[in-house]
């Protein structure tokens, strides 16, 4: 019998006819997916970093989840204080709900600066919306985020879980609703917690809307302007984050795979003998490799013939994805110089040296400009490089 034939009819309203709010889960179970997106378990130790004017720690602190949290901001008690009027009624309101407050604490140096009496480890390592005070050097952003994951790194349990929430397209995930952005235009939240030896394994919606229900304001400390006459003046104002997204790190592991991995590329040109075959760049490939469970392939470029001395030159494509490992940009490099070497050691290949115009292969300059815009960029030599400027 066709199953449809012994549904009962339904008595809801159709969606047509619903309200948005009437649409809405009810408030006790986004509670529950709030307290579990933050890993918000009873017992569980959670550390947050950055905070503000308390208003998030005060929002995942009135779901009573029994979790054990330690709220943080950099500045003392005392500067707190002075930039919030509320600061000592907030600070009250947490540790009635049982949570525990310490000031001071730097995000970025998180061993050194947090209590004695609250070293971790923990469970969630929590950062709401980072951002550099001059929220105008992308690459101080991105300095912010290295320095915070290798520094939660240090105090996170075997099993535990780093939290960044960003705002629509800052992150540079393949998860963002937005066009892609070039990397160098992104705050590369990936590669700067791979540098730490994080996996990203989670990206949601961050649930800005139940936050807000639980007490949380989203403002930020910003500079009335880029003048030198305003840029030292400070204000809190609110910031929109529609579009926000929940990025969730941890250690790889059994059982651990990456959401949205990403595909490391590379270009390599070479002079070949007579009798090269693909097979041996992919033998190489393999013999590097090895060590690592990295989906790789391979894509010829461009084929050259030197009008000189009629020598044969390749340029391969070497391209490769890091699902259940963690793969920092040193580490591609390395591995593709290993490669390089393995193949002149075992095919006799001959690097391809720059010579005339004529005597280079078709499609080398725009792969090496497509390149160097989707290879994300050193944060300090960003900072060097505008410095010269």
């Amino acid at each position: 019998m066709d199953a449809s034939a012994t549904s009962l009819p339904c008595k809801r309203k159709p969606d047509s006819d619903l309200s948005c709010e009437d649409r809405r889960e009810p408030l006790k179970s986004r509670k529950h997916d709030v307290a579990e997106l933050f890993g918000l378990s009873p017992g569980a130790r959670v550390l947050l970093v950055g905070e503000g004017n308390f208003s998030f720690s005060g929002a995942l602190a009135s779901l009573a989840s029994e979790a054990k949290l330690l709220a943080t901001t950099l500045e003392t008690e005392a500067e707190h204080q002075e930039r919030f009027c509320n600061s000592c009624a907030a600070v009250e309101k947490l540790k009635a709900a049982g949570a525990s407050v310490a000031h001071g604490v730097d995000a970025g140096d998180l061993a050194t600066t947090l209590p004695p009496d609250h070293h971790g480890p923990f469970d969630r390592v929590i950062f709401q919306f980072p951002q550099h005070p001059m929220r105008h050097k992308i690459n101080l952003h991105r300095e912010l985020l290295q320095r915070f994951f290798r520094s939660a790194a240090s105090v996170l349990a075997d099993r535990g879980e780093v939290l960044v929430s960003l705002l629509r397209g800052q992150g540079g995930t393949a998860a963002e609703d937005v066009p892609a952005r070039r990397p160098k235009d992104t705050w590369q939240i990936q590669e700067m917690a791979a540098d730490a030896g994080l996996l990203m394994i989670r990206v949601v919606p961050c649930p800005v809307q139940e936050l807000g229900e639980l007490g949380y304001e989203r403002t930020g400390f910003r500079g009335q302007g880029l003048r030198d006459a305003t840029a030292t003046v400070y204000q809190e104002r609110a910031f929109n984050a529609e579009g926000s997204l929940t990025h969730s790190f941890c250690r790889p592991g059994p059982g651990v795979e990456a959401a949205y991995p990403i595909e490391k590329r590379h270009d390599v040109s070479f002079w070949v003998k007579p009798d090269f075959k693909q097979e041996d760049l992919e033998r190489c490939m393999a013999a590097v490799f090895c060590d690592q469970e990295l989906v790789h392939r391979l894509q010829l470029l461009d084929e050259y013939c030197s009008p000189k001395d009629g020598r044969h030159a390749r340029t391969y494509r070497i391209l490769a994805t890091a699902h259940t490992s963690v793969l920092t940009e040193g580490q591609w490099k390395q591995k593709c110089e290993a490669v390089r070497r393995e193949l002149m050691a075992s095919a006799g290949v001959e690097p391809r040296r720059q010579g005339k115009q004529e005597e280079t292969p078709r499609g080398d300059a725009e792969q090496e400009e497509q390149r160097s815009s989707s290879t994300p960029e050193n944060a300090l030599g960003a900072a060097a490089s505008k410095k010269k400027k």
